[in-house]
């Protein structure tokens, strides 16, 4: 098994933390509001970011958790991560694979992947390891955007999923998996035009992000959230 490599950390940099800086001209409503509906469900205890990336969301989850440990597969991803969250004494930065976390059992209050899992060639292995490590009354969280017939999300991803085919790959690890869904489809399609894109810009930086707003079922929405419980067994 092995992981995707990109170079878009080096080409790019910490583009999470100018893309959801609301200040920033090149911010990002949809992935801002991508990380929103992950962080307000974590806890206050210990979390497990993976595919942390350039440790944006690490750095949000700091706020409000005892600890977090931020996992990349990527080199320049883990320098980028390294610097950018030295100021949070809280947060570890690691470099390592999804499918085989460097971790004791149930180490983990939590454990979030924000849109990694579309990436993986072998994404229940790393469902399986995530069941491993969290707690038993934990919670995993991992959000990935929903197939779309009529286009490609991202060429660099190896499937893009319905909603029955992402509670069923979660359903590998947990008993218990319920999907919530963000980014309604209108709104999405109207950002992809001209003018959709700069006004959604301008609303977002005044604190109105439609892309935030959910529902429970998969119609007229982009992106998925798998909130998971109750891990399965581990094998004797």
């Amino acid at each position: 098994m092995s992981e995707a490599v990109f170079d878009k950390y080096e080409r790019m940099g910490a583009y999470h933390w100018r893309e959801c800086d609301r200040s920033s001209k090149v911010y990002n409503p949809p992935l801002a509001a991508r990380y929103g509906m992950v962080t307000r469900r974590v806890g206050t205890g210990r979390a497990l970011d993976l595919g942390a990336g350039d440790g944006y969301l690490s750095g949000r989850l700091a706020e409000t958790c005892a600890e977090v440990v931020a996992l990349e597969y990527e080199p320049s991803g883990v320098a980028l991560a390294s610097k950018m969250l030295a100021d949070r004494p809280n947060v570890t930065v690691r470099q390592g694979s999804t499918y085989e976390l460097p971790f004791e059992d149930r180490s983990f209050d939590a454990v979030v992947m924000a849109d990694v899992i579309e990436h993986l060639d072998t994404p229940e292995q790393a469902v399986r390891e995530m069941a491993r490590v969290v707690a038993a009354d934990g919670e995993v969280l991992v959000s990935t955007p929903q197939y779309r017939p009529d286009r490609v999300w991202d060429e660099r991803h190896v499937k893009e999923y319905t909603a029955e085919e992402f509670a069923a790959l979660m359903g590998v690890g947990f008993e218990d998996v319920k999907l919530v869904f963000a980014w309604p489809r209108a709104w999405s399609d109207f950002y992809r035009t001209k003018v959709g894109w700069r006004l959604l810009r301008m609303a977002g930086r005044m604190g109105f992000n439609p892309f935030a707003i959910e529902g429970s079922t998969s119609d007229g929405f982009c992106q998925m959230l798998a909130v998971c419980r109750k891990p399965r067994s581990l094998p004797a």
